[in-house]
């Protein structure tokens, strides 16, 4: 079972996880069980309802493979679906999500590599199929002849439309070349560069969290 807790705005949050395919989370507020939910989607958003509408909602993170990853305490359902703000909760000592944040944290431009490295194969294994498609032989696959359907005839009558001739002006440009070959470049670029941005700023997000963290251990 992974467990996330921390006290957020005098609040004491616990979030349980149990389970590998469809999980059974539970959401606990000083000690009281707010809500619980199960699913089997890789992102959970769990709403406190209307019993407790101050808490807001949770918003809890698996990785592809089902790992969990992170328990975020958000003001409402709208910011826990948006996945803008939120504080997140802290993963229990020698759990599964706490050793994946060590590791990150331990190693972040290699976390960020294999994050665009994994973005460089998402693009690159359908550019490699495609040229491999190129040697490969046809092959005729002798498909059944299938009988026709008899589908009816129906005239329908014609409806006389008005014929409306608009002055839409056309422009004849002409792109420059090195510009479609820039844009080519892009195409395969960003998503890199973007899976490298995203993968940085999980790491500086887990680094201001557990910053406050400690913050709030020394004032209590």
């Amino acid at each position: 079972m992974q467990v996330w807790e921390r006290t957020v705005a005098g609040r004491h949050h616990r979030v349980e996880a149990e389970g590998s395919v469809r999980r059974s989370l539970r959401w606990y507020v000083d000690g009281e069980l707010v809500a619980e939910k199960r699913s089997a989607e890789d992102t959970v958003e769990i709403d406190s309802g209307d019993d407790h509408p101050d808490l807001g909602a949770v918003k809890v993170k698996f990785s592809v493979l089902g790992a969990p990853r992170r328990a975020s305490v958000h003001d409402d359902l709208a910011g826990a679906l948006v996945g803008v703000g939120g504080t997140d909760l802290v993963p229990e000592a020698g759990s599964p999500a706490a050793q994946h944040e060590e590791r990150l944290l331990a190693h972040p431009n290699r976390y960020a590599a294999q994050k665009a490295g994994i973005a460089i194969a998402i693009i690159a294994v359908p550019v490699l199929l495609g040229l491999l498609s190129r040697f490969l032989p046809d092959i005729d696959v002798p498909w059944p002849d299938l009988p026709s359907i008899p589908w009816p005839d129906i005239d329908l009558p014609s409806i006389p439309w008005p014929d409306i001739d608009l002055p839409i002006p056309r422009f004849d440009l002409e792109v420059p070349g090195w510009v479609r070959r820039v844009t080519d470049v892009l195409g395969y670029v960003w998503p890199v560069a973007l899976a490298f941005l995203l993968a940085r700023g999980e790491v500086n997000r887990r680094r201001k969290r557990d910053e406050q963290a400690r913050e709030e251990q020394e004032r209590d």
